[in-house]
């Protein structure tokens, strides 16, 4: 972890995942994985004397290990807030590697980072079947990178000791929401004169979303003039764009001047209670004064490199009398990127009501821009006073962008029949980072699959962005063996207000509580003592493996390998495994050398823990005979 400019890596040699570390002369080559990319490169050439390079030593194709993260860039979490990184391991071909573990202690992760003590797998080949899940919950503003290493032996028995995935990794601070008014400044209107909307717009000062925007103000309670539609205002979900605005209207009846206060409360992007205020100056004269009103209303809205929005801005006086010699001040040949106008300026001999004096604009964007396109123009007021006026017109670019559903832990759920259940959590983003509302699960809650289940019977999203604030809670809790995929499909609406719909796939399997068996290899070892009283010998290998092929773990010969009947030894005075599963990886060899003449059985007893976490035991009986 960086902290402060400092890299912590993680990475000690294993000697229990991997016999020989330190000391073999083979050449590993090295998988180092981007977060940016989440593939791994591998590198490297056999030195000479190598036994793959020079043939005397095991063959095959000598493949590596490759890492892939569930997130992709730099994993960056709100202060106070947590999220689950899952990194699975595969090999490069397919073909199976062995003696798979992590390289380091778990335990001991930089700061906020959190994960299980240790991680072996017995076998890594394709598919999610080795998989680290680790946890990261900032509890300060920092960033760095998070490095794990990792040993294993390829498929050519060629131990490789130099494995590694490199996890960039930032805290960052909570956002604030901030509300502004359009039209900007005071705002001006005439006794009498009608009516002026005013919009406020609430968006985030980073960009990420807030939640839970309620207007703490009484709508109906606002000064003499203000009104609003609505009783009360909130939004569930607040980022960028233009998706939480309250309209006002401005209509006095009075002469006078104040500032309108709104206050308003939300829960920012770290979970955390905040509140804001906006003030709206405002003041009411008797000279009639030229107001501008654009249609379409609020901020103007266009497609990326697709859509052409036409805009109208219409001139008229707030008291119906006649001013006259209006004309635009703004440059309209160097309008701001996309805006475009049919004339190089723009002017009307006389302005009162309906739409006799209008100004035609379009808003093309060609990138993903935003701003504010601010018209000024002047004129004579009824009085035959010179006056001048001005109109902002917020703009914003937006693309047709697609939800995506993304299941934590990544890769297939894998649980033990009737051993409780496994969380898994799916988090709706967009692939822009940018809004999208109306997100409806048309899958049934109801109809799961046998072991799945919500504690909700419906889900939906009023909006959805970035971050976790969209998110369906299920449950894996099988009571039979067996596997399959829950498809669950739903609908939404893009940022450019267009219908679409998607789906996720989650791939799952039950197994059953596995049992370790010993199997000896001769099963009866038979030796013949010759005349000179020289022993014959009779190796003999005991195999230890799971019934169901699902990985155990923690296996130990309890029996002692110093004590063992009359013509039996041992290499080892004691024998473990780490991990068991198929094949015969977990071996102890013995030697039956007997000098006189027995019948009996030899028994090894062991424990070990099953694939569910069960602590079990076990024998193996290996009769023998000595005959002259």
């Amino acid at each position: 972890m960086q902290a402060g400019g400092r890299t912590l890596l993680i990475g000690v040699c294993s000697l229990l995942l991997l016999s020989g570390c330190g000391s073999s002369s083979y050449s590993s080559s090295r998988g180092t994985i981007d977060s940016s990319s989440g593939v791994v490169g591998t590198g490297g050439n056999n030195p000479p004397g190598d036994p793959i390079s020079s043939g005397s030593g095991p063959t095959g194709s000598s493949d590596t290990v490759i890492a892939t993260a569930s997130v992709a860039g730099t994993m960056s979490v709100t202060v106070g807030a947590k999220q689950t990184l899952s990194i699975t391991f595969t090999s490069s071909d397919g073909s199976p590697i062995s003696g798979f573990g992590i390289s380091g202690n778990l335990a001991t992760l930089p700061a906020g980072w959190s994960g299980p003590g240790t991680l072996s797998c017995a076998s890594v080949s394709a598919g999610s079947g080795c998989v680290l899940n680790l946890t990261y919950a900032p509890s300060a503003v920092g960033s760095g990178t998070l490095t794990i290493n990792y040993v294993y032996v390829d498929n050519a028995t060629v131990p490789n000791t130099n494995g590694s995935v490199i996890i960039a990794y930032a805290a960052t601070a909570a956002n604030n929401i901030v509300a502004s008014a359009s039209p900007t400044g005071e705002i001006d209107d005439a006794v009498g004169a009608g009516s002026q909307s005013v919009t406020l717009s609430f968006t985030t000062d980073d960009g990420n979303a807030a939640t839970n925007l309620m207007l703490t103000t009484d709508l109906a309670a606002l000064p003499a003039g203000w009104s609003s539609s609505a009783a009360s205002f909130s939004c569930a979900i607040v980022s960028a764009g233009s998706g939480c605005q309250l309209p006002l209207t401005f209509a006095p009846a009075a002469s006078g001047r104040g500032t309108l206060t709104l206050n308003y409360s939300y829960v920012d992007n770290s979970g955390m209670a905040r509140s804001g205020a906006l003030n709206i100056p405002y003041a009411t004269s008797a000279a009639n004064t030229v107001v501008a009103t654009a249609a379409p209303a609020g901020e103007i809205n266009a497609v990326e490199k697709s859509g052409a929005q036409p805009v109208a801005v219409t001139f008229t006086t707030d008291d119906g009398k006649a001013a006259s010699a209006l004309y635009i001040t703004s440059n309209l040949a160097a309008l701001p990127a996309g805006w475009s106008s049919g004339s190089r300026s723009f002017s009307c001999a006389g302005v009162s009501t309906g739409n006799g004096c209008q100004l035609h604009l379009t808003y093309a964007p060609a990138a993903l821009t935003s701003g504010t396109l601010i018209l000024n123009y002047a004129y004579t007021d009824g009085g035959g006073v010179p006056r001048t006026g001005s109109r902002n017109l917020n703009y914003a670019a937006t693309t047709n962008d697609n939800a995506i559903a993304t299941a934590a832990p990544s890769g297939q759920i894998n649980a033990v029949a009737l051993s409780g259940s496994v969380p898994v959590s799916l988090t709706f983003t967009t692939d822009d980072a940018r809004e999208a509302t109306a997100l409806q699960l048309t899958s049934s809650l109801s109809a799961l699959p046998p072991g799945w289940s919500s504690t909700a019977n419906s889900f939906s999203c009023s909006g959805f962005s970035s971050g976790t604030g969209c998110q369906l809670v299920l449950a894996y809790a099988p009571t039979l063996a067996g596997g399959g995929t829950l498809i669950l499909s739903y609908t939404y609406l893009n940022n450019a207000g267009q219908s679409k719909s998607g789906s996720v796939n989650i791939a799952y399997l039950a197994t059953t509580n596995d049992n370790v068996v010993g199997t000896a290899v001769p099963a009866m070892p038979a030796v013949s003592i010759s005349g000179t009283g020289m022993p014959a010998t009779a190796p003999v290998t005991v195999t230890f493996a799971t019934d169901d092929g699902n990985p155990a773990s923690g296996l130990a010969i309890t029996s002692d390998l110093t004590v063992l009947p009359t013509g039996w030894s041992s290499a080892s005075t004691s024998f473990t495994c780490a991990t068991v599963s198929a094949g015969t990886v977990c071996q102890l060899g013995l030697l039956y050398a007997p000098t006189v003449v027995a019948n009996g059985t030899l028994f090894l007893n062991y424990s070990y823990n099953d694939n569910s976490g069960a602590a079990k035991t076990g024998s193996v009986s290996i009769p023998y005979t000595a005959t002259p």
